[in-house]
């Protein structure tokens, strides 16, 4: 018969000081975690793991479960491995001429280039000239370039 487990179980880790959730409720966790969930519903689950189905929804409900499920689930969202294969099949579908994944690609790699700093010389300003002036100070900007 399914047990109603409640909320004991949970124990303090020696080492940090932090709840230690019970080993029930990890197993429910890494079952709500997995890809392929087998078994297909929380009810199933229930039942083959021998816990009532309110005290799985209770699970559910409880802050202390919630804050951990959060934080397994932003780990394993941002884990390397799974933002890799989203990255290469982007780059793959991006370099197959689909626009919208080149797009995309281009952002995500553009968090990773090194970005530029163009310094004005204030000695040169060329907001104030005239179109004459401007182009005889360019005149003299490619004369310098070319050596003349």
């Amino acid at each position: 018969m399914p047990q109603n487990g409640g909320g004991r179980g949970w124990v303090t880790d020696p080492d940090s000081g932090e709840k230690v959730m019970p080993s029930d409720w990890s197993e429910f966790l890494d079952w709500l975690l997995s890809e392929v969930r087998e078994p297909g519903t929380q009810k199933e689950w229930a039942v083959e793991n021998g816990v009532n189905e309110r005290t799985v929804r209770r699970w559910k409900a409880d802050s202390r479960f919630i804050r951990e499920w959060d934080r397994r689930a932003a780990e394993l969202n941002v884990h390397p491995e799974r933002t890799q294969a989203v990255v290469d099949a982007l780059f793959k579908q991006a370099a197959d001429g689909d626009v919208k994944a080149a797009t995309l690609y281009l952002q995500y790699i553009d968090k990773f280039t090194p970005k530029r700093r163009v310094v004005v010389d204030d000695e040169r300003d060329a907001s104030g000239m005239s179109d004459a002036e401007l182009a005889a100070e360019l005149e003299q900007l490619v004369g310098e370039l070319q050596g003349d």
